[in-house]
């Protein structure tokens, strides 16, 4: 019997396993790739820290996202690429749009980013936690991006950005999104639920709002194009390019640990003018999706 045949609540249960299962062995496989290169297990105390944790998330993220979405896709249908929708193309229309979208979120990102670390608690045992909890995260963020040269830049995108974006797309969008739309029987709750465990599976409380509205984006850029090359072409393209500013902004001596897009000059205006220009882009890719769908009656 077809996984998609069992109960939601099955369905639910056997993608978690998978991404459970998937995390604890690619994990172990990454330790054990580290101690027999740097004679520890932990990549933070390797002689070449950055390279031990590149590996780490390159294995992690496979393990723990895209071997998980493959396998419970095949359990679907017996196919590895029908239920998550990788073996459509999108729109070439809307494909066009994501790529100007690609830029003008980026100031609202940042403009998010600012309003979520402002609004958090400073006081207190769960904002101890919290800040705990982003300081580690930032702590390994901070190893890999101070590396300069060409080839640091060239790892990152490719492990960061496309890595990360490819496998987390195809966990997120095509396994856990369908999943949720079906159960719910709203398209709309269960892309909101996505973007929510998308967000909260990241643990980094300071930017969880404007993960969120990027996982709310990345799931509608799904359901309206039917694909799941678009919303993996639009999270690559938004950590390429924060990547590639991150590498720009500190070659100048700029600290961008510190620096909050809020505290550039103009950024406020900025903001409107690329929230004016998503919304237009947005409101035409909804509308490329309703004439598909009068075109198929």
């Amino acid at each position: 019997m077809q996984l998609q045949q069992k109960s939601y609540w099955i369905q639910l249960l056997v993608l978690a396993l998978f991404m459970i299962g998937g995390l604890l062995i690619f994990s172990s496989l990454g330790e054990l790739i580290i101690l027999l290169i740097y004679h520890t297990p932990n990549m933070l105390e390797a002689s070449d820290p950055v390279t031990a944790i590149r590996i780490t998330q390159m294995l992690t993220t496979i393990g723990a996202f895209l071997i998980p979405a493959l396998l419970f896709a095949y359990c679907q249908d017996r196919m590895w690429f029908n239920y998550n929708a990788a073996n459509r193309k999108p729109p070439y229309s809307m494909t066009n749009i994501v790529l100007i979208l690609s830029i003008t979120l980026l100031p609202i990102v940042g403009v998010l980013s600012a309003f979520n670390q402002n609004i958090m608690p400073q006081e207190g045992a769960v904002a101890e936690f919290m800040r705990n909890m982003e300081e580690a995260a930032n702590h390994i963020l901070e190893l890999v991006t101070r590396q300069h040269t060409t080839w640091d830049l060239i790892a990152n995108l490719l492990i960061f950005a496309v890595l990360a974006g490819v496998c987390e797309e195809f966990f997120f969008q095509g396994a856990l999104q369908p999943l949720m739309m079906k159960w719910t029987k709203n398209p709309h709750i269960g892309i909101l639920i996505t973007a929510l465990i998308f967000s909260a599976l990241h643990f980094q409380f300071y930017g969880f709002i404007p993960r969120f509205v990027l996982g709310v984006y990345l799931g509608y850029l799904f359901f309206w194009s039917r694909s799941l090359w678009l919303p993996i072409l639009a999270h690559v393209l938004h950590n390429a390019l924060s990547i590639l500013i991150d590498y720009t902004l500190q070659g100048r001596g700029i600290d961008t640990d510190n620096l909050q897009f809020t505290d550039v000059r103009g950024s406020i205006p900025t903001a409107i003018s690329c929230t004016l220009v998503s919304a237009m882009a947005i409101v035409y890719l909804w509308r490329t999706y309703r004439d598909g769908i009068k075109d198929e009656r």
